[in-house]
Order: structure tokens, then C-alpha cells, then sequence
């Protein structure tokens, strides 16, 4: 039994109803063409000529935030299945909640590889031929995204919310990584967590997943039970995307993190470091190695 289900099975024993947390069924259970194959009828994206920012891909392997090369394409099979129900849900399902293309990236404590999954997860999405990827970083207090691409010096999303007369266009960073374009954290401000549960924050992500049919953006924020940023970030979304660290998020601090997010969300499941994969050797640590995924139905 996956710890995810272990979990779940014991929230049911303390009393919490299977459909407390909604959940979408992966791609393969909603037997539909669009779930195979991703939306349809949609126009090819079209990419932006200019200047890019370049991003050291070299780096982010360093920095566990990209598998190495000799486990790039299970990474990436893993994340294609991950993938299709979120796109699904944001494109597809006939009861698409507001900003269903917004989905949020968090976990219950620091460590469990969000950010990992977060940054792998829009170079997934981005490899489709008519989606278009917005990264947001949004843990404003540690913001790995932005220093690893190297924009942790250039204005973002907090500027963005304090300054309300420039456009969100003069923020938007695109990159050469994938096509993926960025909205950096910003500079650090004494009221950020008043500033993303904000009414200025709300017309915010209204308007990133409605100014372009083609996008999705995805938020790597901070996690659940250490920050209240999180928490206001989850009241604003259309999905969540909640990362288990095999072995390690506790059934409690999940419990914690579901009550946290609330009852009316799409919550979906990463059951993340997993070691019950055949690939997994001897030594490895840290993130990049040994990824597996989940999804469960509550």
C-alpha cells in the first residue's frame, strides 16, 4: 500500500467523507480522445521572436532541479502521465472550476521536491504543440525558481501586486528553456502575505489565465504548513497539485494540508522520491532521483 493510500485510508478511518477533497481521475480512466491526446480543435501555438533568457540547464541538473541525463526520459514519461489529467481538467472536463488552467504546486513541508516537480511539470506541458507555459514562482520567501534561472534581482510577481500601473507584460521573463516564460518572484516586501491574499492578487491570476485560451501557468509555492502565503495562494486557484515525499510527509502533516486547502478544490497527488522503482540505485539522494507519481480518488 503507496504511503498515499495509507494516508487516505486513514483520514477515512478518523471520520473524513472519500469525497471530501475532490479529485480528477488520471487521463486513462476518462476514456476520451481529448484525455489521450490533450485538448482539440485548439490552434498550434504560436512563439514569440526575440530575445531570450538563457537558463543553464547544466545548473539545474546540479542543483537537483532537472534529472540527469541518463534519467531524462523515465523523468519525462513520468511527467507525461502527470500532465494529462491537470491539462485535461483545465481544457476538457465539462465542470471546469474558475482559472482551472492555474495550478498551484505545493506540499505539506519544505524538502519533498515541489520545486522539482514544479519546474519538470511546465517543461512537460510546454512540449505540447498548442499550450502555451507561464512558471510563476510564488514562494516569495525562498524563491529557488527565480535564483536558479537567474532572475532573483528582477522585479516580479510582489512588484507587480505593490505597483498596479505597469503592465504584468513588463514582468513576464521568456526563457530559452523550453519557451517557458517566468514571472519572478520579485523583491522581498514586509506585507507578502497580505499582498497575495489580496483582491489585486485575485484580478491577477483572473487575468493570467484568461488574457491567452492557450496557457497554463503554474505556481511553485511556498508549502502548506510553514507559510501563510500558501494558504492565501490555494484560495485563488483553479487546481492543486499537492507533492508526498515518500517516506517522509507524515499522515498527519497531510491530514493537516488537505483541512488547510479546503473542500472545494481539484487536488491532485505526486507521491514523490519514491523508491519502488527499478531504476533506483544504491546512493542516490536528493532530488532528481527515483520519481514516481500517484494519483488517488477521495
Amino acid at each position: 500500500m503507496s504511503l498515499i493510500e495509507t494516508a487516505l485510508k486513514k483520514l477515512q478511518g478518523t471520520g473524513a467523507a472519500p469525497g471530501t477533497h475532490p479529485m480528477r481521475a488520471p487521463a486513462s480512466r476518462l476514456g476520451s480522445r481529448e484525455a489521450l491526446n490533450g485538448p482539440v480543435g485548439r490552434k498550434e501555438k504560436v512563439t514569440v521572436d526575440g530575445p531570450k533568457h538563457h537558463v543553464e540547464q547544466a545548473a539545474l541538473v546540479l542543483g537537483g532541479l532537472l534529472p540527469p541525463e541518463d534519467r531524462a526520459a523515465i523523468v519525462a514519461d513520468e511527467f507525461r502521465l502527470i500532465k494529462r489529467p491537470l491539462i485535461v481538467n483545465a481544457f476538457v472536463a465539462e465542470s471546469r472550476p474558475q482559472c482551472a488552467n492555474v495550478i498551484m504546486i505545493t506540499s505539506a513541508m519544505p524538502r519533498a521536491g515541489k520545486t522539482f516537480c514544479a519546474i519538470n511539470l511546465a517543461m512537460s506541458i510546454s512540449r505540447e504543440r498548442d499550450i502555451n507555459v507561464l512558471l510563476v514562482d510564488a514562494d516569495v520567501a525562498k524563491p529557488h525558481v527565480s535564483r536558479e534561472f537567474g532572475l532573483q534581482e528582477a522585479p516580479g510577481l510582489i512588484d507587480l501586486l505593490v505597483d498596479e500601473t505597469t503592465p504584468i507584460s513588463d514582468f513576464l521573463v521568456r526563457t530559452d528553456l523550453n519557451d517557458i516564460q517566468l514571472l519572478p518572484a520579485g523583491r522581498p516586501h514586509p506585507q507578502a502575505t497580505e499582498l497575495l491574499a489580496s483582491e489585486r492578487m485575485s484580478r491577477l491570476i483572473e487575468e493570467l489565465s484568461t488574457r491567452y485560451s492557450d496557457r497554463i501557468v503554474i505556481l511553485d509555492s511556498p508549502p502548506m504548513l510553514v507559510t501563510t502565503e500558501a494558504r492565501a495562494l490555494a484560495r485563488q486557484v483553479g487546481q492543486i497539485t499537492l507533492v508526498v515525499e515518500a517516506g517522509q510527509t507524515s499522515h498527519q502533516a497531510l491530514a493537516q494540508t488537505l483541512e488547510a486547502i479546503g473542500e472545494d478544490k481539484i487536488v491532485n497527488m505526486i507521491l514523490n522520491k519514491s523508491r519502488n522503482w527499478i531504476w533506483d540505485r544504491p546512493g542516490d539522494s536528493g532530488y532528481g532521483y527515483g520519481y514516481g507519481y500517484g494519483y488517488e480518488n477521495r
